[in-house]
């Protein structure tokens, strides 16, 4: 059986390629593409960072759980100051 670690280390496998291959072939500016890819390869690596943690025990789920609960936080308030 497969483990839920491996499945999400997959989706970002496939996933990566794809949306770079989205922003280079589809009627984006050099300079969003280049945003895009920059700010996917971020998020990406932020991903299997927090999967990789989740997965090395208690601490790690500790880690991932208020990592999350900060980027929640921080997405309510830039989304509030830009409104």
């Amino acid at each position: 059986m497969v483990s839920y670690t491996k499945i999400h280390y997959f989706i970002a496998l496939v996933s990566y390629p794809v949306i770079i291959l989205h922003f280079i072939f589809t009627g984006y500016s050099e300079q969003e593409v280049i945003s895009g890819i920059a700010f996917f390869t971020g998020m990406t690596f932020i991903y299997v960072v927090l999967v990789y943690l989740y997965s090395k025990g208690k601490l790690g789920r500790l880690i991932v759980l208020w990592g999350l609960v900060l980027f929640s936080t921080l997405s309510i308030v830039l989304i509030d100051i830009n409104s």
